[in-house]
């Protein structure tokens, strides 16, 4: 697994913006999987009977309005993707306007990779900021929030599908060019950060039984600063969890709510096996 973090100062950068401690049990009483969205580490059948046979296969042919991520109201298809006979997690449709599309949240598997800022909007919206995965070339992006005081939406999560409660001990994290190019450069909506300004990822971990047990948080920007490289993100304190949402919060509002945009891509997601 490569490390982008080569230098000091990155280094440095990453250790500032990421909240809460790793997992750093030398128990070897386990084993620990990693969900690394690599065709090669493949274990699925055909997704549901949906005819995809490998991590490439979810990639839509397009960033935006592509049949996988935005279906037809006459297309029999939910997007998901699973991991069985790995890490056994899967994602969870997110679904607030409640019809299927990725715009109301999601999180979509990606190769999609480009630092042209002139390409940071929703039409390039499943780039990472780099040159592609964390250990090879496919990763997922996130897309959701939900405002505070919101009873109604649901924040996108992944989960155990088999029921099991485990420590997912970290992944890691990277923006996507959408997401740097608000930072940069401004969007529509709002101009470019400075200081005093931020945005955050945050994961929260829920039990069988629906309880919290936990938040994480990693500031995905903090004044004109950003993640520039994948970062590794620790979660073993939300302890044994069934599901992990996650969560985006930031300065930059209107009367609406959060105006960046709420986009983040993540990759090898470690699980511990007891």
């Amino acid at each position: 697994m490569k490390n982008l973090f080569r230098f000091l100062p990155l280094a440095l950068l990453g250790l500032t913006l990421a909240a809460c401690n790793d997992d750093n049990n030398d128990d070897p009483d386990y084993e620990v999987r990693v969900l690394t969205f690599e065709d090669a580490d493949y274990r699925g059948t055909d997704n549901g009977g949906l005819g995809f046979d490998d991590w490439s296969s979810l990639i839509d042919d397009q960033q935006y309005n592509g049949p996988l991520l935005y279906p037809k109201e006459e297309d029999d298809w939910v997007y998901n993707w699973s991991d069985p006979n790995n890490t056994f997690l899967a994602s969870q449709l997110t679904d607030n306007y409640l019809d299927r599309q990725f715009w109301g949240g999601g999180q979509a598997v990606s190769n999609y990779a480009d630092t042209d800022l002139s390409h940071g909007d929703f039409m390039h919206q499943l780039a990472v900021y780099g040159t592609g995965g964390h250990s090879g070339k496919n990763f997922c992006v996130h897309n959701g929030h939900v405002e505070e005081g919101d009873t109604y939406s649901k924040r996108t999560s992944f989960y155990f599908a088999d029921g099991i409660e485990r420590v997912v001990t970290h992944m890691w994290v990277a923006n996507t060019t959408y997401a740097v190019n608000a930072f940069v450069n401004g969007d529509g909506q709002s101009p470019a950060f400075g200081e005093g300004d931020y945005l955050k990822a945050i994961a929260i971990g829920r039990n069988a039984a629906g309880e919290e047990t936990g938040r994480c948080e990693i500031h995905l920007a903090k004044g004109t600063d950003y993640l520039k490289e994948w970062t590794k993100w620790d979660l073993a304190s939300l302890g044994k969890v069934v599901r992990i949402e996650f969560d985006i919060q930031g300065t930059k509002r209107n009367d609406y709510g959060l105006t960046t945009p709420t986009y983040f891509a993540y990759d090898d997601v470690a699980v511990r096996f007891e």
